[in-house]
Parts: C-alpha cells; structure tokens; sequence
C-alpha cells in the first residue's frame, strides 16, 4: 500500500472519496477518471477489440458470420489481457504444432497492445519519453522471412479489414505494404539474426 503521509492534502482527501465511492457502489468515478486521464479514446477490452467490426470483427468472422478464432485462444487473450488498461505477463512465447494459431495469436497481442498505445493522447509522455525517441512494436520470428511472411501478412490483413487502425495510420506500398501508425510509433520485423 502506497505511504499516504507523502499525499498533500488535496491528494489524501482524493483517496479517501475513491475508497468511499468502491465501499458504496463497488466501483469510483474520480477513480476512472484518473485512470483514463492519459487517453484520448477509452480503449475497449479484448473481447469487444476481437468481435467488434470496427476493431478485428471484420477479420476473424468468415463469410457465414462464424467465429474464426479458436476459442482456447479467446480463452487466452483474456488471461493475457484481463482488463482494458492492463497487460498480465511481460513475455509469451507460443509453442504447438503448425495450424494450432500461434501465429495468429502473437499478431492479435501485437495489434492490441498497439491499439492500446494509438488511444493514449501522448504515448511518449505516458512512458516518460523524449518526443526524438521512437516507439516501436516488433514482430520478431524465427528467420525474416517468417516474420515479414507469415507475421507481417496476417498483421497487415488484420489492419486492412480494420476501420480503427486504418484511421489511426496509413498503409503504404504496393507490393510489400507496410502500415505507418499515427503518433510516431513504428511498426518492425525481425528475427535473431536480422
């Protein structure tokens, strides 16, 4: 628990209306507002980020309206993602046989936690940044090839049926498309040995 004596006045009597509104009604308003406070557009929570048209809907509904995602994975997403601010692990890695979805998988986490980073006002000064530093999501995979091929493709086929992500940036090129996110935040492929 946070050390209240370090709180000024005005802070303390904050916490205490927080703690009033939760023991109340279970939840606080001053306390959503601070929470929220760094955000342009309050981000959505995972499932309504997969389901919804707007967001992923588009991509992983199949023309008979479907749900093409296993739900194992749904299952998981939410255990990665419990809440619409919060992250439960720093890193996954992914394991399975081919065709299980992993690749899939990695590029939904990527694409939310980009989503994530597109919704707050100032991403730079939310980490403590200098606005010369750059911000960069990477997709690593085993080879480059890997990661701009199987990796690359399904990210950018995600972004291209996503109303959302195509008016938070651009997508660029005619052959070997690459999407440029709003806020200079980068986008980038790798592997070990590239």
């Amino acid at each position: 628990m946070t050390n209240l004596e370090n709180l000024t006045e005005e802070e303390k009597k904050l916490v205490a209306d927080i703690l009033k509104e939760i023991s109340d009604g279970g939840s606080s308003s001053k306390m959503n507002e601070l929470l929220y406070a760094d955000y342009d557009e309050i981000p959505v929570d995972i499932s309504t980020f997969l389901h919804e048209k707007q967001y992923l809907g588009n991509a992983l509904y199949d023309p008979e309206g479907r749900f093409t995602l296993f739900e194992y994975w749904e299952e998981t997403l939410k255990d990665i993602f419990p809440d619409n601010l919060t992250t439960k692990y720093n890193t996954l890695i992914f394991t399975g046989a081919i065709g299980l979805g992993k690749s899939t998988i990695a590029v939904i986490c990527l694409l939310y936690l980009l989503y994530r980073l597109l919704c707050l006002k100032d991403p730079y000064l939310f980490y403590g940044l200098q606005p010369i530093d750059k911000i960069t999501v990477s997709f690593l995979n085993i080879t480059i090839e890997n990661a701009k091929g199987v990796g690359g493709d399904k990210l950018n086929q995600m972004i291209m049926s996503s109303s959302w992500f195509m008016s938070h940036g651009e997508m660029r090129g005619l052959t070997n498309l690459e999407y440029i996110p709003n806020k200079h935040i980068e986008l980038v492929f790798g592997s070990s040995n590239n």
